[in-house]
């Protein structure tokens, strides 16, 4: 599959589970939410790694791509801010963010996939033809 259609398959997906987390928000399913939420930061990174021809593959491996990738652009809060989202991932299971708390993870993961579509734009500009 080109380039081209791996990231068109991740941003459809992304979209798609956004989508969905919305739906379970207006239905007050905040924990459904928060693991929906969690796939679309999930396939928009995966959408940015394939851009250096990584695979992410394992839960881990966002982590230690996140770690490096922040490094390589000297802004550590693109790491810290995921690893503070992955409380999205654990209310799933566990159901840590009580309902009262939950916008501000909302608004926090929408601004973090705003932030990670803005980094695949600079990188797909930044290709050479």
């Amino acid at each position: 599959m080109s380039e081209a259609g791996i990231l068109a398959h991740f941003f459809s997906t992304r979209d798609q589970y956004r989508g969905n987390a919305e739906e379970a928000i207006r239905r007050r399913e905040y924990r459904k939410a928060s693991e929906l939420l969690w796939g679309a930061i999930t396939q928009q990174l995966k959408a940015l790694a394939a851009l250096s021809n990584i695979t992410i593959g394992q839960h881990r491996e966002f982590f230690a791509f996140l770690r490096q990738y922040a490094a390589e652009i000297s802004d550590e809060t693109l790491y810290l801010d995921f690893v503070s989202l992955n409380a999205l991932h654990r209310n799933f299971y566990d159901e840590i963010i009580p309902p009262d708390a939950f916008p501000p993870f909302y608004e926090k993961a929408i601004t973090y996939l705003e932030r990670l579509e803005g980094l695949i734009k600079q990188r797909i500009e930044a290709k050479p033809l």
